[in-house]
C-alpha cells in the first residue's frame, strides 16, 4: 500500500532507552546498552512504538531499543543485516506467509508452541485462524493490527445525490446489492454526471432517485470512480485479491495451491476483469494514456480527486484517511466503506461455506504485518519479547498505544466496545462486528505476481487503451492463471 514517504530512523543513540530505576546487576543484554531490541517496519507508527517501548521499559525496569524504518521503505535488506549481526533483534516484523519462509528456513522465527510464558501462549492461541501467520499449521506471528479497504464514499455526497433521508437506506441497500444492480447504478450515475439525466437506481429491491438538478457537492463530480491508474498495486494487489478470495480461504492455502485449483478459479479472474473494466470505463480520467500517467493519476492525485468531490468512489483502505484529511479536512468525518462488487456466481466460489452474498456484502480485513520472535537471541530476551507482546496486546496501556497513539485497529478489537476514533476505522469495525469480512489470500501468490506481473500486464495492455477487444476478459484471466503457475513452478 502507498504510505507517506517519510523516513524515521532510530539508531542506538536515539532509540536505546536507559532507566535510572534499573537494577545494578549487569546481564549480557544490559552491558550492551539494552535488554530488549525491537525491529519495527511500520514507519508510520515509529514514534508511538518508541513511546510504547518507553512505557514498557519503565514498568519492567529495563532498557529497550527500537529501530524503525520509514513508511514505504523496503526493510528486507536492513533486517537481514541486523539478523546476521552480533546483536540481533528479539522482535522483528514479517509481512506475510511468503516472507515467513526465509525466517523459518533460517531457523529464526520462533514456533509459538515453544513459548515459556503461558499468557503469551494464550494470546497466540486466541488469534483468529484467518489472521494467523502460519506455516504447516505452526503459528509464528502476532498481528500488528488489521486494515481494510473497499469503495470509500462521502455520505454528504450521497445526500446531495439522493437526498439526506436516503443516505443510510442507500448504504444498507448497496451493501447487500448484487453486482448487476451495482453495474446499473454506476451507469445511471455516470449518465447523470455527464448529461444531468436524473435516473432512478434500484439496490436490494429499494429505489433511489437522483436529484432533478445537481446540487452541492454533486456539481463537482466528473466521474464515478477516482482510479489511481499509475499505481499497479491498486488493481494488481487489492482489487485482484477479491477474486482470489473466492478460490482460497487464506494466503497459506494460496501459497500451497495446485494447478487444478488455479484452473478451476479462472472464472473468478474473468469476473475481476469485468469489474476492472467497469471501474476504469467510468473513471474521472478517461481510460487511455492519461489514466496511467503518474503525474495525473498516481496515488496522491487519485486521493486529491476524490477529496475534492470529483469522484463518488475511491477504492482504497483506511490508510488513505490521513491523505484525504490533508487534501480536504472537511470531508473525513463523513466517510464510510462500501464493498467492491464483482459478478461472481456460486460456481465461482471454491471456499467451503462462502457464498456470493457474503462476497458482495463484505470488505477485505487483514493483517499487514506481524511481530515474530527471534529464536537466536538469549532466553532472557525471548522471555521479555513474549512479555512485551502480551503487554502491548492485552493491557489497558498497551491497547491505548495501539488505538490512540498508533491509530491502529487492534486485531482483537471488541467491536461492541472499540472505536478507532475516525470514520474509516470505525467503518471497518462495523463490518467486523457484522461478520462481513473477507481476507487477503493474494499474499500467498508468488512474490511479484500481483503487482509487477499482473499489475504491469494490465497497465501495459488494457488500462492504456480506451477500447478492449472482445476476448479481453478471457485473456486477462488466462494470464493471471498461467503466470501464477509459471512463477510458482506448478506443472
Amino acid at each position: 500500500m502507498k504510505l507517506v514517504q517519510k523516513l524515521f530512523l532510530f539508531v542506538c543513540a536515539g532509540s536505546v532507552l536507559l532507566f535510572a530505576g534499573c537494577s545494578g546487576k549487569k546481564t549480557a543484554e544490559s552491558s550492551r546498552g539494552y535488554d530488549l531490541y525491537i525491529f519495527n517496519t511500520k514507519g508510520e507508527n515509529a514514534e508511538a512504538m518508541k513511546a510504547a517501548a518507553d512505557a514498557f521499559g519503565r514498568e519492567k525496569g529495563i532498557a529497550v531499543k527500537v529501530f524503525s524504518l520509514g513508511s514505504g521503505t523496503n526493510s528486507d535488506d536492513t533486517l537481514r543485516t541486523e539478523m546476521s549481526s552480533k546483536n540481533k533483534p528479539a522482535i522483528f516484523s514479517v509481512m506475510n506467509s511468503q516472507a515467513l519462509v526465509e525466517w523459518v528456513e533460517g531457523k529464526y522465527a520462533m514456533d509459538f508452541s515453544t513459548a515459556k510464558n503461558q499468557d503469551f501462549k494464550k494470546l497466540a492461541g486466541s488469534i483468529p485462524s484467518s489472521l494467523r501467520l502460519q506455516q504447516n499449521g505452526i503459528s509464528y506471528g502476532v498481528s500488528y493490527n488489521v486494515e481494510g479497504y473497499g469503495l470509500i464514499v462521502d455520505k454528504n455526497m450521497l445526500a446531495d445525490l439522493f437526498g439526506k433521508d436516503s443516505v443510510e437506506p442507500f448504504i444498507g441497500a448497496f451493501i447487500t446489492a448484487t453486482y448487476e444492480e451495482f453495474e446499473d447504478t454506476v451507469h445511471i450515475i455516470q449518465a447523470y454526471i455527464k448529461s444531468g439525466t436524473a435516473g432512478t437506481v434500484t439496490l436490494s429491491g429499494s429505489t433511489f432517485t437522483l436529484a432533478a438538478q445537481k446540487m452541492g457537492l454533486a456539481k463537482n463530480l466528473t466521474g464515478v470512480f477516482s482510479v489511481a491508474g499509475s499505481e499497479k498495486w491498486t488493481y494488481g494487489d487489492h482489487l485482484v485479491n477479491i477474486a482470489i478470495d473466492t478460490i482460497f480461504p487464506d494466503s497459506a492455502a494460496a501459497k500451497n495451491t495446485t494447478k487444478q485449483e488455479l484452473e478451476e478459479g479462472k472464472s473468478s479472474f474473468t469476473a475481476y476483469a469485468k469489474a476492472l473494466d467497469l471501474m476504469s470505463q467510468n473513471a474521472t480520467t478517461p481510460r487511455g494514456p492519461d489514466l496511467i500517467n503518474a503525474t495525473i493519476n498516481g496515488y496522491d492525485q487519485s486521493v486529491a480527486t476524490f477529496a475534492a468531490g470529483k469522484a463518488l468512489f475511491l477504492q482504497q483502505g483506511n490508510w488513505a484517511y490521513g491523505n484525504i484529511e490533508k487534501a480536504n479536512p472537511g470531508v473525513v468525518k463523513t466517510l464510510t466503506f462500501l464493498p467492491v462488487k464483482m459478478p461472481f456466481t456460486q460456481s465461482d466460489i471454491h471456499v467451503q461455506g462462502l457464498t456470493v452474498g457474503h462476497m458482495n456484502a463484505s470488505i477485505p480485513v487483514f493483517v499487514p504485518n506481524y511481530y515474530a520472535i527471534n529464536t537466536k537471541v538469549s532466553d532472557k530476551e525471548k522471555e521479555l519479547a513474549e512479555e512485551f507482546l502480551v503487554w502491548l496486546n492485552t493491557s489497558a496501556e498497551g491497547q491505548d498505544f495501539i488505538i490512540n497513539k498508533m491509530s491502529f485497529i487492534p486485531y482483537n478489537a471488541d467491536p461492541a466496545k472499540t472505536s478507532a476514533g475516525y470514520s474509516l476505522g470505525d467503518s471497518i469495525i462495523s463490518y467486523m462486528a457484522a461478520g462481513k469480512t473477507i481476507t487477503n489470500a493474494y499474499a500467498g501468490a508468488p512474490v511479484g505476481w500481483a503487482t509487477e506481473n499482473m499489475g504491469a500486464y494490465l497497465m501495459e495492455n488494457y488500462l492504456n487503451k480506451k477500447n478492449w477487444p472482445d476476448n479481453a476478459y478471457d485473456d486477462i484471466a488466462g494470464y493471471a492463471v498461467s503466470r501464477w503457475e509459471e512463477m510458482a513452478n506448478i506443472n
